[in-house]
This record gives C-alpha cells, sequence and structure tokens, in this order.
C-alpha cells in the first residue's frame, strides 16, 4: 500500500454528530466505548484526517447524497485562470448566477465535512488526557496534531464564509444553538492552536502526511499573509526556507511524478491511496481538467490520457502568462495526444502518430493541411469548452482502467515554492518593504521555471509588486485549488474575473469574494443565524 496512514472515512458517521447533524445513532458503537484507549484515540485521530480527503472529492461510504466534485467545485471555479469546461452540473460557481445560493450541496457538503474534522479533533483533544495515560510524549504529539488539524479546517472555513461558528469542545448530541464569530475573535483561537502544533510536533512524522511543526509554520505564514501582517508572514517563511528540511526539486515535470509524491519540496500533503478499499475515491482531480480528447480522430479514451470529465477548463489568460521559454508550460499542459485508434485515425496516422496538436504559436490554414492530422490542430482563437490543454499535474496513468474515477494522487497543501512566493509578497507589501529580498525569493521559483542559474537569464522585473505577484502564483500553482484564495486575500478577485473570465464576468460582484452559509445551518439554528450579504 501507497500510504502509511489509513483513514478511516466512515469513523464520522458511525460514533460522531457536528452541530448542525441530527442523526439517530444505531447499534453499539459510540464515542463512550471507543475513545477510551491509546487505539481508540489513534482511531478518532485518523478520522479528523479523513476529512482533508473526503473534501477534496471523496463519496463517503459511496452515498448518493455526497458528490465527488464538490471540493474540487468550491476552489477551482470562478477565477481569471479557470473557467467552466461543456460538463457538470455546478457552472454557477463559475458564472456567478442565481443559482450560486444557499440551497447549493456544493456548500453544504463541504461545511459539514469541515465541521466533522473539527469534531473529530475536538474529540481527540478532550479525550486523549483520560485515554493516554503512561505515554506522555505521545499525548503530547496526538494533542499536538489534533489542535493543527481543528485550526486548519477553521482556516478554511473563514476563508471561505467569514464569521462561523467556533466551539472547541467535542459535541456528543444534537445542538441547534450555534453563533458567528467575529474575525477578530476566532483568529487569534485559531493561531493559538497552530502556535501549540509548531511547537509541539516534531519536524519530521514516521507516517508521511501527518502534521508537523513545519506544516503548522507554512499554515501560520499562510495566515499572516492573509491577514496582511506581512512580518510575521515573511518571518515564518523565511525559518521554513532557511532552517527547513526542504529544496526544490530539479525541474518542475518531477514535482509531478507519480513516484515523487514525498519529495524534498512537499511539506504537507493529504494523502490518498492506491487502493480503492482504503480511500473511497480517493482524490478524483484527474477527472475534471481534461479535454474531450476521446472523441476526436484516432484517439479513443485510454488509462494513459484519463477519463475527461471536462469540468474546468484554462482562461486564454493563464495560458498566456506563460513566456515561450518557461518551462512550466509543458509540465502543466498537454498539448499533444498521440494515436492510440487505428479505427478512427486519419490517413497517414499510424498509432502512435501525432493525432491532436494544440500549438502554442498560431498555424495557419495551410500549414495545417500539411498535415495528416490538420482537422485536430486547434489553435487558441478556436478552443470551446470542449477543446482546450489538459492538466498534467493531475492525470493518473495507473488506473486499473479507462473508466475507473477513482485517484490516489496526494493533495498538496504546502510545497517550498509557494513558502518563497509568500516570502517575496510579504517583504513587498510589508511597511517597510525590502524589494531585494522580494526579488531573491521570487527569482528562486523563476529560475526553476526555466532552468537557468543565474538571475541574469531570467527575464527581468525591477519590482515586484501584488500583480507580479498573482502571475506569478497563476503559472506556479495553476491547478492546485489557491487561486480562488489568492484573489479574495488580495481584494483582486472581481476585478480579475471581469478582466480575464468573459463566463463569469457578467454577474460578479462583490459580495462573492464569500460563500452563501448553506441553508441547512441556518435552519437548523434555533437561534438568528445571519447569512452573508448578497445571498
Amino acid at each position: 500500500m501507497k500510504k502509511n496512514i489509513i483513514y478511516i472515512f466512515a469513523i464520522l458517521s458511525l460514533i460522531s454528530c457536528s452541530d448542525i447533524l441530527e442523526e439517530e445513532l444505531t447499534g453499539d458503537l459510540t464515542g463512550d466505548g471507543v475513545f477510551i484507549d491509546e487505539e481508540g484515540i489513534d482511531f478518532a485521530l485518523n478520522g479528523a484526517y479523513a476529512s482533508l480527503g473526503l473534501f477534496i472529492g471523496n463519496s463517503p461510504d459511496g452515498r448518493d447524497d455526497t458528490n465527488r466534485e464538490t471540493g474540487w467545485t468550491l476552489i477551482a471555479y470562478g477565477t481569471d485562470t479557470y473557467t467552466n469546461g461543456s460538463d457538470g452540473g455546478f457552472k454557477y460557481f463559475n458564472t456567478y448566477d442565481s443559482d450560486l445560493n444557499a440551497s447549493s450541496r456544493v456548500v453544504r457538503e463541504s461545511w459539514d465535512e469541515f465541521y466533522k474534522g473539527i469534531n473529530a479533533a475536538n474529540t481527540v483533544i478532550g479525550r486523549s488526557p483520560d485515554a493516554i495515560v503512561n505515554n506522555p510524549e505521545k499525548l503530547t504529539r496526538v494533542t499536538a496534531e489534533a489542535r493543527f488539524l481543528r485550526a486548519y479546517f477553521y482556516y478554511w472555513l473563514v476563508r471561505i464564509w467569514g464569521p462561523v461558528h467556533y466551539t472547541d469542545e467535542e459535541t456528543k448530541t444534537a445542538e441547534t444553538e450555534a453563533h458567528r464569530m467575529a474575525l477578530d475573535e476566532l483568529y487569534p483561537k485559531i493561531i493559538e492552536d497552530l502556535k501549540f502544533a509548531e511547537e509541539n510536533l516534531p519536524g519530521v512524522q514516521n507516517d508521511f502526511g501527518r502534521a508537523t511543526s513545519w506544516a503548522a509554520k507554512s499554515t501560520l505564514a499562510d495566515l499572516y499573509l492573509t491577514r496582511k501582517n506581512y512580518d510575521q508572514a515573511a518571518t515564518y517563511a523565511e525559518d521554513i526556507i532557511n532552517n527547513g528540511p526542504f529544496s526544490l526539486v530539479n525541474s518542475f515535470s518531477e514535482l509531478w511524478e507519480l513516484d515523487n509524491e514525498e519529495s524534498s519540496e512537499v511539506i504537507w500533503s493529504t494523502q490518498f491511496a492506491d487502493e480503492l478499499e482504503y480511500d473511497n475515491g480517493g482524490n478524483p482531480a484527474h477527472l475534471f481538467f481534461l479535454m474531450e480528447y476521446d472523441k476526436l480522430p484516432g484517439m479513443k479514451r485510454d488509462v494513459v490520457n484519463g477519463r475527461p470529465w471536462k469540468r474546468f477548463r484554462p482562461t486564454n489568460y493563464l495560458l498566456d502568462l506563460y513566456d515561450m521559454e518557461d518551462q512550466r508550460y509543458d509540465a502543466t499542459f498537454v498539448t499533444v495526444y498521440y494515436a492510440n485508434n487505428p479505427d478512427s485515425a486519419p490517413s497517414g496516422v499510424a498509432v502512435g502518430d501525432t493525432a491532436v496538436y494544440l500549438p502554442r504559436v498560431p498555424l495557419s490554414q495551410a500549414e495545417k493541411d500539411t498535415k495528416p492530422y490538420g482537422e485536430s490542430i486547434y489553435n487558441q482563437d478556436e478552443y470551446t469548452e470542449k477543446t482546450y490543454p489538459s492538466s498534467k499535474k493531475w492525470i493518473q496513468p495507473n488506473r486499473a482502467s479507462a473508466n475507473e474515477v477513482s485517484g490516489g494522487r496526494d493533495f498538496i497543501a504546502y510545497r517550498l515554492a509557494e513558502i518563497y512566493l509568500i516570502a517575496a509578497e510579504a517583504h513587498a507589501l510589508k511597511s517597510s518593504p525590502d524589494q531585494t529580498k522580494a526579488l531573491f525569493y521570487l527569482n528562486e521559483v523563476r529560475k526553476r521555471a526555466y532552468g537557468v542559474d543565474d538571475d541574469s537569464a531570467l527575464p527581468p522585473i525591477t519590482a515586484v509588486d501584488i500583480d507580479i505577484i498573482l502571475e506569478e502564483r497563476a503559472k506556479e500553482l495553476a491547478q492546485e485549488g489557491k487561486r480562488w484564495f489568492d484573489l479574495v486575500r488580495t481584494g483582486k478577485l472581481v476585478e480579475r474575473v471581469k478582466m480575464h473570465n468573459p463566463q463569469a464576468a457578467s454577474f460578479i460582484q462583490d459580495y462573492h469574494s464569500l460563500r452563501p452559509i448553506p441553508l441547512t445551518q441556518i435552519d437548523r439554528t434555533s437561534n438568528d443565524f445571519p447569512q452573508n450579504p448578497g445571498y
């Protein structure tokens, strides 16, 4: 089995409930009967980790009332870099029309998973002292992991919904009272948990994927950047860069090799197993970023090229950001498909020959006509919701079959390149800007992108500002679930969507920087639980 952590996805629905769930528990499996010793606490802690995987896209227990697309829909749609493809039912998260409302299962399921994770973490924190009585070192580590996860879940919640209900106690029965805590009160609680984790977690865990002190530091750097505390963000980022055991991999493409998920660059990631019985669906990202290659001449669906669900399509703005010398373009996007179907191949195209081509430099019709696959050459101005450069980052050529929807790729929460970009942004924007440091950290990422060792070989940048940072983050972190948060925290969401995402430009408004509170939360709360403005 690929992973060291086995997430038990059923744990929360069996033995716990969140403050918005009203479930009738059946059978003899209860928290008081399970979380009474070290084994039970380990079980609960794995359940807390499981919520990360469930948010990214698992369909818990194969139930019909959940959807593997909800997490990715929430973080991938409606930005300046990604818009909608032809398929799927959640396009309103890209277009921002009236269907984006409190009844959406996307917000409901994501909200529920985060609170289940919080409740599992609270369970571990509250019960561990009585369950782990002869191992103080383990008690401290387990408590620190749980407090990290609790903070991490709340950090997602506040960035998506703003003020939310806060509890640091285990919910054992259905509760109907909830209150939205102001961010000035909630963020200090998140920071307190993260600092406890920073001080009490080891730098390396035996099980890759468990939280470490470096994961806590990375989250703090990210959080302080979001809160515009640039001095603190720079301090944490530089600590990771200068003192952490991490290094950039040699080439950008190495990051996405299937056997390199525990590379020197990865600080912390959500783990998924290749074995389907452990992950109940795993990471489905390999489905979502693909064009409809399998209906073109000379092509059929296969394992290597993936099963195209055609959900998320790159904008022309994103594609145009990359210089021709920037190696990240070819490491991020598929531009050539090789024939695998002799029955539909054009004359002169054999299996293994080029069948589909999406050139970066447009070809004239006369140039296309010289190629036997000319009818399947698509310039950028010919892209559609079905035809566009697919993603390489999530492609999964080790699936069991061409139609398999489960995926085992890890979801990278933080990697060193992003920490360099955090350091660059923080130094550029702090009250006493340090452009020398900002440019240094930015260029560490750019040098790898261009395959050079010296700053002088890079396209020149004289000063680092927020637009430079956003462009670099777009190129480096495309398809990694960061963009919507980047645009919201910098106040650029509406401006950049209107400029670069025509499908979203008409309806997006300022209030869309927060998602709607799920109607289920509001309906099940006995006191007033205000909806976010605009919804």
